[in-house]
């Protein structure tokens, strides 16, 4: 497995100097290919966007209190989930091939947000997911999303070509049902989850995120409290969960997830990942 199998947007995000702060751009996606040798449980996962997952080898289990436990096995079938759901994520290697292998695919709010606009009339009719839902992996749908997934992979396909397949992918699942609804007005979490996972690495605080929103870090931290969330969790949690696709898409080195996470010490790393999903990084190898 290669080592560049990160989340392609990691892999786009370019390496920041200690008093540089990154230049806002619009992400259209995140992949991950997941390859696992040991069963994985983490719990209360969060979903920072509209997400499509396909299990080819092994089984995945979701479960929200509230929801009966989704089981999948094979790549007939894909799991679509709305944005910023929280589940209980298991995966299981499969007994004889002794691995679990799946495609993870998110799609940003911003892409979202304007495939709805351009199909607004027609995608208004039908309900928004919320939660997580299975749906059969037809032929058509399955060639919709190879063909996407070519022109992610492509280097030279521009992002107008990518935005293009990555709503063939979206109106190929409105046609059989699934619609990832846009909120009405994007809360501030989501604005500054999107600056902050754009650059992990780099050495956030409130005062530098809120200039680069364009507003006071007074205003910035009592519209977080309005939320329910703060900077200091929603930055450790897009982190944490940045180090756990880390993990299970790379080959790097403990050290150096930790500096692409943005802690300079190991140990201090290994403490939050631990309190954060209830076991150490090398549990996860």
């Amino acid at each position: 497995m290669s080592d560049n199998t990160a989340t392609l947007a990691a892999t786009l995000t370019p390496t920041l100097l200690p008093h540089q702060l990154p230049v806002e751009h619009h992400r259209l996606f995140s992949l991950a290919q997941p390859f696992l040798q040991q069963p994985h449980q983490v719990a209360n996962f969060r979903f920072f966007e509209a997400s499509l997952l396909r299990v080819n080898t092994g089984q995945l289990r979701l479960r929200r209190e509230q929801d009966t436990p989704l089981y999948v096995d094979n790549a007939d079938q894909l799991v679509l989930v709305s944005q910023h759901i929280q589940a209980d994520v298991s995966k299981t290697p499969d007994s004889a091939q002794g691995f679990f292998s799946s495609l993870y695919l998110g799609f940003s709010p911003t892409l979202v947000a304007a495939f709805y606009r351009e199909h607004a009339p027609y995608l208004s009719t039908l309900p928004a997911l919320n939660g997580y839902q299975t749906l059969p992996l037809d032929d058509q749908l399955r060639d919709t999303l190879d063909f996407c997934l070519r022109g992610i992979h492509d280097a030279s396909a521009s992002s107008l070509l990518q935005q293009h397949r990555l709503s063939g992918v979206l109106l190929a699942l409105a046609e059989r049902g699934i619609v990832f609804m846009p909120r009405a007005s994007e809360p501030l979490g989501t604005r500054l989850t999107a600056l902050l996972a754009a650059a992990p690495e780099f050495a956030w605080t409130a005062a530098n995120a809120s200039h680069q929103l364009a507003m006071s870090e007074a205003t910035l931290r009592r519209r977080l409290v309005d939320e329910q969330t703060s900077f200091r969790e929603l930055l450790q949690d897009i982190r944490m969960h940045h180090a756990m696709t880390l993990l299970q898409t790379t080959r790097w080195s403990l050290t150096q997830i930790a500096d692409a996470c943005g802690y300079r010490a190991s140990s201090r790393f290994s403490l939050r990942f631990k309190q954060r999903f209830g076991c150490s990084p090398a549990d996860i190898r």
